[in-house]
């Protein structure tokens, strides 16, 4: 006499058997069983597609009985031991009222879908484009560029961003299930900032600065990434500086602040955002009070980077980054012998830094300084001016430009020194070199040898 078991015929009767449908029972009855057993490690517990096979006796297949895992939860699944579940039983029961199973009245009568037209819409909604291998591969393509940029520059790394951008709008033109569509859209914020804070240091118009970073405060406000929201709009205050719209760029820190006041991005806000602008307006003491507000929110907190990390990191800044600022905020103040007292704290750490570009415009600052106290050090503040030149022009970007122009400005009432010469002309030699591009806005032509 053939013989199946009571499991396959449950399984039948229940129009479970399709591996799919199966499948989605079987989840549920594991999150309950973990749950019931206080057992989290069961709701992981899945079904091979061969090893449901061998269970319904499929031809071709050997029956078998569940392990241990699979056995719990097919307990609470048919409220019945496996041992009985697996038991060998007639075929014939099952329209004997044996299993006490009532014959199910057809689908459509009952108004209902076809289940595996719900396993399709289901697989339709949870499915996704973008599995763990392509989330991992973007997020390992930004920080490798974070890593690179200070030593390639945003002439080398704005095409790699620019595909990256490109691919996740590309993949989020797909369906993906919410959590992995949230992680996507934070990549995507990230990519477009970068892309925006590259823009400002390649010297680029500021509508496309102001594009990147309204794309990326955008995505990152979709999702509700402050941390991330709050960059972008310091990257935005960043470019309006360098546009010399110095109350604007205040604006836009202020409003980014206004998002978590006590959040460690506001750190950047304070000392690279308002600070900075306010004191190119000459608000002495609205950018002294952002500077201390930066220093005591720094204080506050417990896991600060270390050093000076990359200018395009996404991390908050160090207290040596914060410090480097403040020394540009107080240079456009006046206040020298603080300028001098901050660059002597953090000079180990600048000499030291893998950025050239800090080492640059630290020492682009420390040279006006010297300039602008009281007994101005012309050989020094030029000598300083020159290393300086050397350490940032191999990959130029706007700020290095600027801050080693406004030196020539401040020197220029000592042009014919011949230390001030030396350093215009080794300035004209870097103006002169292709890659400068739009960087070097205006001429130094007329600056007198």
């Amino acid at each position: 006499m053939h013989t199946t078991t009571r499991f396959a015929l449950l399984v039948e009767e229940r129009r479970w058997d399709s591996y799919e449908v199966f499948c989605i029972q079987f989840a549920r009855a594991a999150a309950r069983a973990a749950e019931k057993e206080n057992n989290p490690r069961l709701a992981s517990t899945d079904v091979a597609r061969s090893t449901y096979a061998r269970w319904m006796g499929r031809k071709g297949t050997a029956q078998s009985t569940p392990r241990l895992d699979a056995s719990l939860v097919l307990r609470h699944m048919f409220n019945m031991s496996t041992e009985r579940l697996f038991e060998p039983i007639d075929p014939s029961l099952r329209t004997s009222g044996h299993l006490n199973i009532a014959p199910a009245p057809p689908i459509e009568a009952l108004g209902f879908d076809d289940p595996l037209t719900i396993v399709r819409q289901t697989h339709r909604l949870t499915g996704s484009n973008a599995d763990n291998p392509v989330l991992g591969m973007v997020k390992g393509s930004i920080a490798s560029i974070v890593a690179r940029y200070e030593t390639l520059g945003p002439q080398h790394l704005a095409g790699e961003a620019r595909i990256i951008r490109e691919t996740l709008h590309g993949i989020l033109a797909g369906h993906q299930p919410p959590r992995t569509r949230t992680e996507l859209f934070r990549l995507a914020s990230q990519a477009s900032g970068l892309l925006g804070y590259m823009a400002v240091n390649a010297g680029a118009p500021y509508e496309v600065v102001d594009a990147y970073c309204a794309e990326s405060e955008s995505l990152a406000r979709e999702i509700g990434e402050v941390p991330m929201e709050m960059w972008a709009t310091g990257t935005r205050s960043l470019g309006l500086y360098y546009q010399k719209r110095y109350a604007e760029a205040d604006d836009a820190a202020s409003a980014g602040i206004a998002l978590a006041p006590d959040h460690p991005q506001a750190i950047r806000l304070l000392v690279n955002g308002r600070a900075r602008a306010l004191a190119r307006i000459g608000d002495r003491a609205g950018a002294e009070t952002a500077i201390g507000h930066a220093l005591e929110l720094s204080d506050r907190q417990t896991s600060l980077p270390d050093g000076l990390t990359s200018c395009i990191s996404f991390e908050p800044y160090s207290m040596a980054r914060s410090l480097a600022n403040a020394i540009t905020a107080r240079l456009s103040l006046g206040d020298t012998s603080r300028v001098l007292a901050h660059a002597d704290q953090i000079e180990e750490l600048v000499e030291h830094s893998q950025s050239e570009w800090s080492r640059a415009l630290v020492g682009l600052d420390v040279a006006s300084a010297l300039l602008k106290q009281g007994s101005p050090e012309i050989e020094h503040a030029m000598a300083l001016g020159r290393r300086a030149l050397r350490s940032g022009t191999g990959r130029p970007i706007k700020s290095v430009w600027a801050r080693a122009v406004e030196l020539y400005q401040n020197a220029e009432q000592w042009h014919k020194e011949a230390e001030v010469g030396d350093y215009a002309e080794e300035l004209r030699t870097w103006q002169s070199q292709p890659q400068v591009g739009m960087i070097a806005v205006g001429s130094l032509s007329q600056i007198t040898p």
